[in-house]
């Protein structure tokens, strides 16, 4: 009889909500990078700070482009509402 034994290797599972409200681009863009970029514990310190500076650069081109992203769906979104014939609709959409 041949047996095999073997851990069972599970990935942490985290959840994240919101309340009344859908994610921001600052919350969205954070949990990007953080899975784009990972900085190890065991890691030299020079080696960490270099990544979390890195990390950060990610975040930030992710947040501009979330913002952009969002900027041109209202857009869109007030053009349809002006094209059908709800103009006065379209002051829901400014921040």
């Amino acid at each position: 009889m041949i047996s095999v034994q073997s851990p069972i290797l599970v990935g942490g599972v985290q959840v994240a909500t919101t309340a009344e409200r859908g994610w921001t681009p600052e919350e969205l863009a954070q949990r990007a990078a953080d899975k784009i970029v990972f900085v190890g514990d065991q890691s030299h310190p020079a080696v960490q700070a270099q990544a979390r500076a890195f990390k950060e650069q990610v975040k930030q081109v992710v947040l501009f482009y979330l913002k952009e992203a969002v900027q041109q769906d209202r857009a869109t979104i007030a053009n349809r509402l002006v094209q059908a014939g709800h103009a006065d609709l379209r002051s829901i959409l400014e921040d």
